[in-house]
């Protein structure tokens, strides 16, 4: 009978305790930034970010933020709408981790859009990565520093720091 209680005792241990073990559903944060200049894949296409800008958002207290992939010399302020895959992202307007989130039912939150403006039938591809962060290291009038990390599937996903100028103060 002590051996059979033993062996009771013994079998609820490993039922039962493996379960105070760690909760895997707090796995920790949904990004990892790596350090190296923002690139990735939009839309399946190869993305290296080589200049941005941004300026005040729709809402107070934002900022709007817009990475492009150009190979054309020029004025990055004088690029908007051209026919370059893009990463933007509208973003509370204070330094920090801000991490990346989709509440459908308030149709909110803070994303990045991965754009591919030849999409399937020449129709621009809006993909809204809603996994990871955006962390706004430096703030001036002239330029914001930071580093993301984004992703949406293995077609649309983004890592690396940033650099943004502020088209008004050119």
């Amino acid at each position: 009978m002590k051996a059979l209680k033993l062996s009771f005792v013994s079998l609820a241990f490993s039922v039962f305790l493996p379960a105070c073990g760690d909760d895997d559903s707090d796995s920790g944060p949904s990004f990892d930034f790596i350090d190296q200049d923002l690139q990735g894949s939009i839309d399946g296409i190869s993305f290296t970010s080589k200049g941005g800008f941004f300026d005040e958002g729709f809402d107070e207290g934002t900022i709007s933020i817009r990475l492009y992939d150009v190979s054309e010399e020029g004025d990055i302020c004088e690029i908007f709408g051209n026919e370059s895959v893009s990463a933007s992202a509208i973003l509370p307007d204070e330094i920090g981790i801000h991490e990346l989130f989709f509440d459908i039912s308030s149709f909110s939150g803070i994303v990045v859009n991965l754009v591919n403006p030849n999409g399937e039938d020449g129709i621009p591809q809006n993909n809204l990565a809603f996994i990871g962060a955006v962390e706004i290291l430096s703030i001036s009038e002239t330029q914001i520093t930071g580093r993301m990390d984004a992703t949406l599937d293995s077609d649309n996903t983004v890592n690396g720091n940033f650099t943004v100028i502020s088209c008004d103060a050119n």
